[in-house]
């Protein structure tokens, strides 16, 4: 554990009466940190069924297609791709 995150855990720890608490209090921050990554994942996962829907593509094919140069410089699509990625790296982030 770094420094900087000892000296916060050892903060909290001045603040909680027992090593019980203090570690209820550390799972209900990580639980609190994990629900808004799912919300976040959710929101743009929302977002890819959108472009999804109005260009009638799945975002596999969308990338495949994208990433080869068919599709042209469409705004939509550069950010399509952004989501597209933030999305896989969210994901990734709820399996480690």
């Amino acid at each position: 554990m770094n420094a900087a995150i000892s000296a916060r855990v050892s903060l909290i720890e001045c603040f909680t009466k027992d090593q019980e608490t203090t570690i209820r209090l550390l799972d209900k921050i990580i639980q609190h940190l994990m629900d808004d990554d799912r919300r976040k994942l959710s929101e743009l996962t929302e977002r890819l069924r959108s472009f999804e829907a109005r260009y009638a593509l799945s975002t596999a094919e969308f990338q495949q297609r994208f990433d080869a140069g068919a599709l042209g410089d469409d705004m939509d699509y550069f950010e399509w791709d952004a989501i597209a990625d933030m999305v896989a790296w969210q994901a990734r982030l709820a399996d480690a």
